[in-house]
């Protein structure tokens, strides 16, 4: 599994932790005079120098707007209903902004001023979201159990019916790209794009699984 992760940081830009803004080269230009003239008029502070600049301000800053329309045309031109980006572009259109309440204290109902008090807040409301909770039922785990026992304490045989690649193939076509990876970074849009040497490695697996009777550990 490590190298599924290997092929994916190699194949990904990494980012900076300060993405700067691209602008086509005549945008550079016009800031560029943008910003001389506006050094030229702080340093004489005469009406000439001024009326230069403002005029060099206004070209940016219309360009600029003609940009940002023909990038926000470029960005729905793009969207599709595959990976859900027409459905979020949908909602955040639709969906009305709304006044951020004060934060309540759960128990009395009433705002909290200090900052410890929110602290406090925050830390038990982060702790009853990431607790665990005990889904498990009792008779499906009694039944997974017995079942599992049974298999391994049948007789070993080679005409067990074996996994096939178009059954992994056909699985990964069904799951859902959102869904947050495990604990081996692997994401379902990882899964969807693995080539065929790697299904048919684990096809090979799943199979040596059956036949030995091991399952290791999630």
């Amino acid at each position: 599994m490590s190298d599924i992760t290997n092929a994916y940081n190699n194949s990904s830009r990494p980012l900076k932790h300060q993405e700067e803004l691209y602008l086509p080269p005549h945008l550079i230009e016009l800031k560029t005079a943008r910003n001389r003239s506006k050094k030229v008029w702080q340093r004489l502070r005469d009406p000439t120098s001024k009326n230069l600049f403002n005029r060099a301000q206004a070209r940016f800053r219309n360009a600029m707007s003609e940009f940002n329309q023909s990038m926000y045309i470029s960005q729905n031109e793009q969207l599709n209903i595959y990976d859900g980006t027409l459905w979020r572009r949908t909602k955040r259109l639709k969906s009305k902004r709304s006044e951020i309440s004060p934060l309540k204290n759960p128990d009395t109902n009433l705002p909290s001023h200090t900052d410890l008090e929110k602290a406090e807040i925050i830390a038990d409301h982060l702790e009853s979201q990431f607790t665990p909770n005990d889904f498990g039922d009792t008779n499906t785990e009694r039944t997974v159990e017995k079942s599992i026992r049974e298999f391994k304490n049948a007789i070993r045989t080679s005409k067990f019916k074996k996994v096939q690649p178009s059954e992994i193939i056909c699985f990964m076509k069904h799951i859902k790209i959102n869904k947050a990876p495990r604990i081996d970074s692997i994401t379902n849009k990882m899964l969807k794009n693995l080539p065929l040497k790697i299904i048919l490695k684990l096809t090979e697996i799943f199979n040596h699984m059956l036949k030995f009777r091991h399952f290791p550990n999630c």
